[in-house]
């Protein structure tokens, strides 16, 4: 009985230790912040600010079924003391996310000029394509031109 009980305390504490480990894990801010559909990742350009600088990340997500269009994310990267990148910053771009465009990055000089971001976007249903220019300014700041 004394053994069955001690088993039982026992796989009591390893499920109460998980469980909490889950819980700090999630406390921490840990799930994804963007849609699991990434497309395209591409970190170039630069931001500068009086409290800073480093480069810029676009992240472009597809979404819908048979009308696919994209959400675009820009971060401000800054590069910490041991050399690992750390965001400074993060949006959303709204004027992007109602539309039924899909974008995409070209290669890296194409992409990002200075604070300057260049995409392509074609439209769902049209298939007409355009340019589109983001300048970017201090950390959560942007316009598209």
């Amino acid at each position: 009985m004394k053994r069955r009980a001690w088993m039982l305390a026992a796989g009591l504490a390893i499920a109460a230790t998980a469980l909490a480990a889950t819980a700090a894990t999630a406390a921490e801010g840990n799930a994804p912040e963007v849609s699991p559909r990434v497309t395209t990742v591409a970190t170039g350009g630069e931001w500068t600010s009086p409290k800073g600088s480093g480069v810029l990340r676009v992240v472009i997500a597809d979404t819908g079924f048979s009308h696919v269009h994209s959400r675009l994310w820009i971060e401000w990267l800054t590069v910490g003391e041991r050399g690992a990148p750390r965001r400074v910053a993060r949006v959303l771009v709204k004027e992007l996310s109602g539309g039924m465009n899909v974008l995409e990055a070209g290669n890296r000089r194409e992409t990002f000029q200075g604070g300057r971001i260049r995409l392509r976007a074609t439209h769902t249903y049209s298939q007409d394509s355009s340019d589109i220019t983001i300048e970017t300014g201090k950390p959560g700041e942007y316009k598209l031109l």
